[in-house]
Order: C-alpha cells, then structure tokens, then sequence
C-alpha cells in the first residue's frame, strides 16, 4: 500500500499559554512570567510533530476570531498545511501554570467555540474523499453543539471508505467511538481507569485493560503511563515500552507527540512495535522541552535507540 499524507482532526482547538510563577497565590496578586504561546489541540500536535519528522500531514479543524487567527499564522509558520473551517465563536485559550517553587503545574482549559452538526457535517463529507488506506487521527474534546457520538459517526464513515482511524479522546466520546472499531486508541492510564471503571497500578492490569478495550472494537490499544511507559495490544501480541531515562521539563504535548509517532509507523507499514518506540520516542522528546512546545526530529533520533520494548503476551491473546 502507498504512503499516504497523515490527515489529523482537531474539533476543539486551542492556543496553550504557558505561564511561569514562583508560587500561585489564590485570591491575590501573581506576578507571572510567559513560558509560552504555541498551538494546540490532541490533532494539531500530532500534525506538528509528523511534519517536523518529514512526512506528509494535513491538520483540519475549527478556528475563530482573534485568537482563531493567531492559531492559524502560527501553524502556517511552521509549514503546517491547513483545512480549517471558520466558526463564530473565538478559538479558546488554555492555560497552564507552572509554579517554579513547589513545583507543580495547574491547567485551566475552556469549553471552546461551539462548532454546529452542519459543519461537522460538511468536514465528515470533506474526510470521505480521501484516498482509500488513508490514516485518520482523531484527537482531542469535543466542542460545544456536538454530540457525544460524533467520533462514532466519523470513524463509521470513514471505515466504511476504506479510511483508518486513530482516535485519541477520554470520556463519554471514547466510550461512543469503540463500537465504530477504529484502527487504535490511545487512552491514558486515568483515562481507561473512567472507561472501565477501575483502577490499573501497574503492568498487569493495565494489559488486562488493554486487551478488554480491544474486545470493545479497535485493532490496537495502548494506554499510555507517563513516565512508566506504555502499554500495547493488537492482534499479534502485547508489549511494555518504556522511554530513556530523562529530566522532564514539561508534559504537555507528550501524549500527542506519541500518538504522532504510532500514526507515522501504521501509516508506514513498519508495524505496532515500532510505533510503540517511535512514539515513546517522541513523547519523551517533547518532555524534554519546556512549557507547552514540543519536540524536534534530532531529539527523537537521539532517544529512539534509548527506547526499551519487551513482549507481554503471545499473539492472539485477545
């Protein structure tokens, strides 16, 4: 099968802002520092760190007023090619403080601009066009106006095309979109505890919950569990994948950077284990950096031989 450009779906977008203090004081006076201004959205990220490892990607989205603008010049700086449907309401911004002195980091994430069924509508058909064999990565909250189910809807259509799917989501939408059997999910480890209602401390339950999720439709699961690692099934077996050794700075973008490098390995015929190490790759890359900015492609080639994937289970446990 051909290579084909990697098409990234953010429905909610956002500019992250970061912002550095020596220690957040509620109901006073802060005075901050800005660590950061930079694109966001699960999709987005993903397409900026597939482009900036060299391969094809198209990022479509939702983008308005001022700060819609700002989304758009910045992701058009860095190359990025664009398919963003204008909305009435202004792209929201997400804030991330970071206090230098305890350290601990506090997020504030908005709704976001509401997007109508129409419009989902007029990109799902837009999607449907793609190539057959396609790869779709789907990431990120819903926005305000559309149902629960609309990853369901996407991902149905689609795979009825031929068109593959990543979906990289949490809550209700996760649980909506496992019917529509997409290629992969990448749910984090809090995220697959909400889906099925437990709790998953280590290696052993978090394979259990992977192979349990895989039973509810998609191909591939990992659930990803920040510094420990990953864990990942699919039809041929299960593995652990665990990064280098680092000094993280920051988290933000890693999840996405991971998703980015299992999107570019699937789409590339290289297999499920080498998604898994270039993804872990990436998003221990993006660790390294500060604030909300994400990886370059000199710092995964440097930690990808680092990257350590063991087998769990034999093929077919699932």
């Amino acid at each position: 099968m051909p290579v084909t450009s990697i098409a990234t779906v953010t429905l909610n977008p956002a500019l992250d802002e970061g912002i550095a203090v020596g220690e957040l004081v509620l109901g006073d006076t802060n005075r901050c520092t800005l660590d950061g201004l930079d694109p966001g959205g699960k999709g987005i990220n993903a397409s900026r760190v597939i482009h900036r490892l060299g391969r094809p990607t198209v990022a479509y989205g939702f983008a308005g007023g001022a700060t819609g603008g700002v989304l758009r010049e910045r992701l058009q700086a860095e190359g990025l090619l664009l398919q963003f449907d204008e909305v009435a309401e202004s792209t929201r911004l997400n804030i991330m403080v970071y206090e230098r002195d305890r350290p601990r980091r506090t997020r504030l994430y908005l709704p976001g601009a509401s997007v109508t069924l129409a419009q989902a509508e007029t990109l799902r058909k837009r999607l449907e066009g793609l190539e057959p064999g396609s790869l779709v990565v789907f990431g990120g909250s819903l926005p305000p106006g559309l149902p629960a189910t609309v990853y369901y809807e996407f991902v149905s259509a689609l795979q009825a095309r031929g068109i593959r799917s990543i979906v990289d989501t949490s809550g209700i939408a996760l649980k909506a979109v496992l019917d529509a059997k997409p290629l992969l999910v990448k749910p984090d480890v809090e995220e697959a505890e909400a889906l099925l209602g437990r709790r998953l401390p280590d290696d052993a339950t978090a394979l259990s919950a992977a192979e349990e999720i895989r039973r509810l439709g998609p191909q591939y699961v990992v659930i990803s569990q920040g510094a420990d690692g990953a864990v990942g099934a699919g039809p041929e077996g299960a593995w652990k994948v665990v990064p280098p050794s680092i000094n993280a700075c920051s988290t933000v973008g890693s999840g996405d950077s991971m998703v980015a490098g299992l999107a570019i390995a699937l789409n590339e015929g290289t297999g499920f284990v080498e998604g898994l190490r270039l993804g872990t790759a990436c998003g221990a890359a993006t660790a390294l950096v500060t604030g909300t900015q994400l990886c370059d492609a000199q710092q995964v080639q440097r930690l990808l031989p680092e990257v350590a994937v063991r087998t769990l289970a034999s093929a077919g446990t699932a």
